[in-house]
């Protein structure tokens, strides 16, 4: 199997799409919402009370928009 290195992050190519996926998640982290501690804690509320009716696991993310 002849390897492949990729041009961008100097990664075989099996791990660019791996690479490129971390990069996109990292450049999004600049969109989330600057939240006080008083809206974060009333986000936490209303996750464990969706949780309790829903009987999954919730997690609510605030995005600037």
């Amino acid at each position: 199997m002849q390897h492949i290195q990729s041009s961008v992050t100097g990664l075989p190519a099996s791990c660019k799409s791996a690479a490129d996926r971390a990069a996109q998640v990292l450049a999004e982290e600049d969109r989330y919402a600057d939240l006080s501690e008083s809206c974060r804690k009333k986000l936490t509320e209303l996750e464990e009370e969706l949780s309790r009716q829903t009987k999954e696991r919730v997690a609510l993310v605030a995005y600037r928009i």
